[in-house]
């Protein structure tokens, strides 16, 4: 962890400059929001409190003899640094582990699910691990119908020697900071196990083992937005669900699909959390409550309640920004409006349009000969997202688990983008596919079918970009008209951290395939009609990105490796360039701005016209990023939270095939460390906790397509030879 202690205390100094003030009126608003800090006294009994809570730390790991001591020693002007000496003692391994209850249906399922268990014999023994059986214990109980068990009901004793010597693991801790006294020495000497005995039994609830069934199921619509009370109230039932209602926001079939609690069956708690985290995820709902009524003349059943709160339908979101682009514009300009309805045709059908339209303006002689502000690009964006909440197939969808949360996605887009006196690229494009929620730490994302026509109409171009294209034979390809048809698949993993601030780390895994159906619906086409549809994009496509994320209290150390591999198939010579991979700017490696990086160690001159600078793309991309993360300063009362970072990345894009207009852009496995580009630097970001704005300095350390030294020319690098990233969130 970066060590800041040596920067000037300011807060404390604001303190001790008004110290005779802030003694009198402890309560002042600068206190109580920070703006000054009172100095930290020495005070013994809050040693002697640590010293108990380290002790107690140490038991809570299996060291019950451990021994704290603690010791006070002055320095100079009136400081004093506070020494903890912990002689840890022996820990003890796990020998057996038994259950006892006098209920044996209690012990029978706890028999049939030991695979489970936490205690393992041979593995150390912490009390930790005691309380993680127990949450387990009670867990598998309540989902096997015991509704009015509790963890009071499961306790912990261990034995050292023999069955007289057992001492209770999970008493209150804050009581047992104070009273616990580890057994005698004498008696546990030599021995390096212990027995674990766990016993169930009952509290002053005597219901703890007995086993509920649910009686009926109720469900309870509240519309928010309908404002007449005048309204019948309506009752009626499906599928063995009770409906209450004034108006019917949601259709009962899409709620009752979404219930995992069937009359009949036993009380699951996991079927309930499954219930409140499925209808919140249907977007239709504000607040969703689900409770359990005992009924007196039938015990051991229970009814269940669902209430239903309802969410505004619709809403409208307008949004601006202002960009700007090394090389490519001074200034953009851009907006967006959505409009959303979060339950279309009431189904929870999620629908979406979005207009972004945005203009770029430069600064310079180019268009004309004569320095200048002019209009340099201009963008249109229109997309459409319409989310149902279930797989939409031509089967019965009871083949699905209920657990995994399923949507199907389809969605239609349009672009327009035009550099003035350059190029004009229109894109449109449909999307069909769905998506589903494994586990809280997988979900898979499966597209059947995609479409995409990108026009580059020739009538378009300028004449310096029409002979640079005459000259360049992969930018003819690359700026082409292209038909896309494929499929793809993302799978993304997230590990679940063992604790608040634990250690993490993500996987993505993406393929794509595109052209094999479209040429064989190509070769039928050209058997009735004599007509080809081309071009047709042929390629397959892979993408992985791995991300471990090290957490501490005030830091996190961050990694990332990313590789994407395309493979254009057959006569085509590379992706399309809607589908190829670019390098540099705020989210790559920060060293270069955004899409100037690569392929390999391509010259400059071979990405620029007269009046512009060509987007560098390529086939194959591979990238390591790593990044330290601090804590520097709360502003105004923790509302702001200044962090800083230290940052390396390296990589770079190439083309797959080699390309006779494009030197030194291809993979090449000599040329490997020539190509690999890494720049490096320091940044700042302002957490507001709802977003984060991050400015970051980086400098390219070592350059591809400079061939002396590898690219290294640290002799090079100046101040001024360093590129701003600006970005919204963190980069990875």
């Amino acid at each position: 962890m970066l060590d800041l202690s040596f920067l000037p205390k300011y807060k404390l100094w604001r303190y001790n400059n008004r110290f005779a003030y802030f003694i009198k009126n402890d309560t002042s608003d600068k206190i109580k929001k920070h703006k000054v800090e009172k100095p930290v006294l020495i005070d013994t009994n809050t040693v002697l409190k640590s010293e108990k809570l380290i002790k107690q730390f140490m038991i809570n790991q299996g060291y019950f003899y451990a021994d704290v001591h603690s010791e006070i020693v002055s320095t100079a002007e009136k400081k004093a640094d506070v020494i903890y000496s912990i002689q840890a003692g022996k820990n003890y391994k796990i020998k057996d582990v038994a259950f006892t209850s006098e209920r044996h249906e209690l012990l029978q399922i706890i028999h049939s699910n030991t695979e489970n268990s936490v205690l393992n014999k041979g593995e150390v023994f912490t009390n930790n691990k005691c309380g993680a059986e127990r949450e387990r214990i009670y867990k598998l109980l309540r989902n096997e119908g015991y509704y009015d068990f509790k963890t009071d009901n499961i306790s912990f004793t261990i034995d050292t020697s023999n069955t007289t010597k057992l001492k209770n693991l999970l008493i209150d801790p804050f009581e047992q900071i104070f009273n616990y006294t580890p057994p005698d020495s004498s008696i546990t000497a030599g021995q390096d196990s212990l027995k674990i005995l766990v016993l169930i039994n009952k509290t002053r609830d005597s219901s703890y083992a007995l086993r509920y069934s649910i009686d009926s199921v109720f469900v309870e619509i509240n519309d928010y937005t309908q404002h007449n009370q005048l309204l019948p109230l309506i009752q009626n039932e499906l599928g063995g669900t009770y409906f209450r209602y004034r108006t019917l926001p949601v259709n009962r079939k899409l709620i009752n699909r979404n219930i995992f609690i069937q009359a009949g069956e036993y009380y699951n708690s996991t079927n309930v959390e499954n219930t409140i985290n499925r209808l919140n995820q249907l977007n239709v709902f504000q607040f969703v409550n689900v409770r359990f009524d005992k009924i007196p003349e039938k015990p051991g059943t229970l009814n269940c309640k669902i209430i239903l709160s309802t969410a505004p339908k619709m809403d409208i979101i307008g949004l601006t920004d202002i960009s700007t682009s090394d090389g490519d514009y001074l200034l953009g300009i851009g907006a967006s409006l959505t409009y959303r309805n979060k339950n279309l045709f009431h189904g929870a059908n999620q629908f979406s349009l979005r207009i972004s339209p945005s203009i770029e303006f430069r600064n310079d002689n180019l268009l004309t000969g004569t320095r200048e502000f002019y209009v340099s690009g201009r963008n249109i964006n229109l997309t459409s997202n319409l989310t149902f909440p279930k797989f939409i197939v031509p089967f019965n969808q009871n083949l699905f688990s209920k657990k995994n949360m399923p949507y199907s996605n389809l969605g239609l887009n349009y672009s327009f983008i035009e550099r003035k006196n350059n190029y004009t690229i229109i894109n449109v494009s449909g999307i069909f596919g769905y998506s589903w929620i494994e586990t809280k730490q997988k979900s898979w994302r499966f597209n059947p079918a995609f479409l995409t026509l990108t026009f580059v109409p020739p009538d378009l171009l300028g004449g310096a970009f029409r002979e640079k294209l005459a000259k360049n034979s992969y930018l003819q390809k690359v700026f082409s008209t292209n038909t896309i048809y494929g499929e793809n698949m993302v799978f993304e993993y997230k590990s679940k951290p063992k604790f608040n601030y634990g250690s993490f780390t993500s996987l993505k895994i993406g393929v794509e395939e595109a052209g094999t159906i479209l040429k064989g619906v190509n070769y039928l086409y050209h058997a009735l009609s004599s007509k080809d549809i081309e071009p047709i994009a042929h390629y397959v496509r892979f993408d992985g990105d791995y991300r471990r994320y090290a957490n501490r209290r005030k830091s996190q150390w961050v990694n990332r490796i990313m590789l994407g591999l395309g493979i254009p198939i057959a006569n085509n010579q590379s992706l399309p360039y809607i589908k190829q991979y670019s390098a540099g700017g705020a989210f790559s490696i920060r060293g270069w701005q955004a899409r100037t990086l690569g392929p390999g160690r391509t010259s400059d001159s071979s990405y620029s016209t007269s009046n512009s600078i060509i987007d560098r793309t390529g086939d194959i991309k591979f990238e390591m990023n790593s990044e330290y993360r601090f804590n520097l300063l709360k502003l105004f009362s923790g509302a702001i939270n200044l962090k800083g970072a230290a940052f390396i990345d390296a990589g770079n894009i190439w083309l797959f095939r080699k390309q006779s207009s494009l030197q030194g852009a291809e993979i090449n496995a000599n040329y490997l460390l020539q190509d690999i580009a890494i720049s490096s630097g320091l940044g700042l970001r302002l957490d507001f906790s709802f977003f984060v704005f991050r400015v970051d300095l980086g400098y390219p350390i070592k350059q591809p397509n400079k061939m002396t030294n590898y690219g290294f020319a640290f002799d090079e690098l100046k101040p001024s030879s360093g590129i701003w990233n600006i970005g919204i969130g963190y980069p990875f």
